[in-house]
């Protein structure tokens, strides 16, 4: 396995001495942008969430369920107000910011934990039904937002499973690739030209150091996915699948290398939560119990691991250098995904397979 390619790599172990290259006072405004980020009901999903809604986008919480998102939506109204207080100097729209002196001075002295309670700043949130593990529910998902008739400037695809026991889609595909690359592929597609239309856009791939993990002579056994059975490891199919998002995301930025639409990838890193999250589903094992003590001295707190993607889909930098189809590791620096990746071949043979399996050529659904 290419794993090599991360730990031989000094700019991934460089990562860990250097500043952050992205913050949040650095986001700009983004009052008139509209968003969608998908998987937006928790973790780095929601963190992305809070951060875009906070500095003025219209943003749409792409998920499968209404009381979660709604839920989210009700806690993110504080957690906003919260980011914007925490960081007085970003930039957010004019309304946000005009805060009297006065409740910035009560919201200081008060015991309430969320200040700015009597802004008129109102956020735009609104819960878009997306289920991934089903391409023809990810296309009517896609088209009820064209329906809108709404502008699309941002799109983190930021949704998905990770080590999850074996079992296929109602699609028929191994479920890690069916719901990590397939729905996010059928979902991206259908609004493609919406995206063109909106450019300037960002379209925001969420991948993993875990794509380095399948065989460079055979990747992606496109053969197996279909397979009701399973030999291979819960780690390299997660694996396949978040190389399956570099490879396309490669592939989306070639077709769109003449448009104002710029796509980028995002290593978000291991967060503190998917530790203590993997500590309570290990909790009987010392030895993990020892190891996640220091692989928790790694981690990034979510809001902290959100600011890489939210570097891709935010950062001036990307559209004034013209970023494209990069590869971004914690927290926003760039670094060469696995070799296999740049695989043009390769890039097309999925992007085939993908169109395929959204035409349902690859056989009956379950």
């Amino acid at each position: 396995m290419p794993v090599c390619n991360v730990f031989t790599n000094p700019k991934f172990w460089k990562t860990f001495f250097l500043e952050n290259q992205y913050s949040y006072d650095q986001i700009p405004d983004l009052t008139g942008k509209v968003a969608i980020v998908t998987g937006a009901t928790g973790g780095l999903g929601y963190a992305t969430v809070v951060a875009l809604a906070a500095h003025g986008a219209h943003v749409f919480l792409a998920c499968r369920s209404r009381d979660r998102a709604e839920v989210a939506i009700q806690q993110a109204q504080a957690d906003i107000l919260q980011l914007q207080f925490d960081h007085p100097s970003g930039h957010y729209p004019s309304s946000a910011s005009s805060a009297s002196a006065a409740e910035k001075g009560l919201a200081t002295q008060s015991s309430q934990p969320y200040p700015f309670q009597s802004s008129t700043f109102k956020p735009k949130l609104e819960f878009l039904e997306l289920e991934l593990g089903q391409m023809d529910k990810a296309r009517s998902a896609a088209e009820e937002f064209l329906a809108k008739g709404l502008p699309l400037h941002i799109l983190v695809c930021n949704g998905g499973i990770k080590n999850r026991p074996f079992e296929l889609t109602p699609d028929g595909y191994e479920n890690h690739f069916g719901i990590n690359h397939l729905g996010h592929f059928v979902f991206t597609t259908t609004l493609l030209d919406r995206i063109r239309q909106s450019g300037p856009a960002r379209i925001v791939i969420l991948a993993s150091f875990a794509h380095e993990m399948p065989s460079s002579s055979n990747p992606i056994p496109f053969g197996l996915l279909r397979n009701p059975t399973t030999s291979q490891a819960t780690l390299i199919r997660y694996g396949q699948s978040k190389l399956a998002n570099v490879l396309f995301a490669k592939a989306l930025t070639r077709r769109l290398a003449d448009d104002q639409v710029w796509v980028n990838i995002a290593h978000p890193g291991c967060t503190d939560a998917q530790i203590h999250m993997a500590v309570d589903e290990m909790k009987d094992s010392r030895s993990f119990y020892a190891f996640s003590r220091l692989w928790l001295k790694t981690s990034y707190p979510v809001k902290e691991a959100a600011l890489t993607q939210l570097f891709c889909a935010t950062a001036q930098e990307v559209e004034g250098k013209n970023l494209r189809g990069r590869y971004f590791i914690p927290v926003a620096n760039e670094m060469r995904p696995n070799p296999v990746s740049e695989n043009i071949a390769l890039q097309e043979e999925l992007w085939t397979y993908s169109e395929q399996a959204a035409r349902g050529e690859h056989g009956n659904k379950l």
